[in-house]
């Protein structure tokens, strides 16, 4: 047996049997001025909801609707088949939403839904031409109410957003229906520049909006910023400032310590020399060769004076090269760059010789 549906059919009934406007209303509502007052025609034959199209739960409710809409409760009838839909998204249920809102003037959405079920109408193979004809003369009487923009898009998958709000993304199955008035329709993608524009729709007006999404010109990024100053310059500066004051300051101390072991030899080497003057009543030259123990003295005194000579030399080029490091710290400190004034000081570093001494100063005046 064939399946027909029934909802739309049975709230386009109420209009078709509606006589005056006020009659089209809830009860307790005032007639408006520009209800639409549905022609006169031959009532199309009503059957009741198929059961094996919907659950038991979605054709229970959908009964409901349609006995509330025979008694023009469109409000209740609207709810039943707003339950109805919740259960099961079945084209014909959305007709009886679309009628009842008609009836309740609510125009946009009634064109939202009956647009719907009009398509998928076309569409089934079951439907006769009197429900055709029927949903879309329903569909037409909303859509003498409301304007609509048609919305392309070059990129699919685009969202379409209406006065700041979501209505679908390309490609639209359906116009979209706006209240008489201005509007924005803008149309936006990843990875491409939104398009943005103002209409104006007037009840029963249909606009066409073409959107050529482009994608935004590849720019080079911005320069990063520079990293902040470091403090890696002055601590570098204070290692080797560091660096060169141990430096000195070992050799001024290896020379201070060769300069006592050379003084020390001296004063052996003096000692060792007025036991070898002693000999033979100061007779004894050890620059010549001696005999027995007169060899044996010269050969100690000339140990003592070599290591004399030795730690003398060494106290010297330690005093030197503490100088010198001393002297080159002194000069880097002096030549390097500071982040902030430093206020004025004076540096003195000591400088001991085994012939003398002396000091180096610097600072900042």
């Amino acid at each position: 047996m064939r399946l027909i549906p029934v909802a739309p059919l049975l709230c386009f009934l109420g209009l078709l049997a509606s006589t005056s406007p006020s009659e089209a209303q809830p009860k307790g509502s005032a007639p408006t001025g520009d209800s639409a007052q549905p022609k006169p025609g031959p009532r199309p034959g009503i059957q009741r909801a198929p059961g094996e199209a919907m659950s038991d739960k979605a054709r229970k409710l959908y009964l409901e609707g349609v006995a509330a809409s025979e008694k023009k409760r469109w409000a209740d009838a609207h709810a039943s088949f707003v339950a109805a839909w919740a259960l099961q998204k079945h084209y014909t249920i959305l007709g009886g939403i679309g009628t009842c809102e008609l009836m309740l003037k609510r125009h946009r959405d009634a064109a939202e839904h009956l647009a719907v079920y009009v398509r998928e109408l076309e569409q089934d193979a079951t439907a006769t031409p009197q429900e055709r004809a029927a949903a879309a003369e329903t569909y037409a009487e909303a859509r003498a109410h409301v304007g609509a923009v048609v919305v392309r898009a070059n990129v699919p998958g685009a969202e379409v957003v209406v006065d700041g709000a979501v209505v679908g993304k390309t490609p639209l199955l359906d116009p979209v229906f706006l209240e008489p008035g201005p509007h924005t329709v803008a149309v936006r993608h990843d990875g491409y520049a939104p398009q943005e524009t103002a209409v104006e729709v007037a009840p029963g007006s249909e606009i066409r909006r073409a959107f050529e999404l482009e994608r935004p010109p590849v720019s080079a990024p911005p320069p990063s910023p520079a990293p902040p100053p470091r403090d890696d310059a002055k601590r570098s500066n204070l290692g080797v400032l560091v660096a060169g004051g141990a430096a000195a300051g070992a050799g001024v101390i290896a020379g201070v310590a060769f300069t006592l072991i050379a003084n020390g030899k001296a004063s052996d080497a003096r000692r060792q020399w007025a036991v070898v003057d002693a000999m033979d009543g100061g007779a004894v030259d050890c620059s010549r060769p001696a005999p027995g123990s007169q060899r044996q003295q010269c050969e100690e005194l000339s140990s003592l004076v070599d290591n004399r000579d030795l730690f003398s030399n060494l106290a010297l080029w330690s005093f030197v090269g503490g100088g010198v490091a001393a002297l080159g710290t002194l000069g880097y400190w002096i030549a390097s760059p500071s982040s902030a004034p430093e206020k004025q000081h004076v540096r003195v570093i000591p400088l001991v010789s085994p012939v003398g001494g002396g000091i180096a100063a610097g600072g900042v005046f």
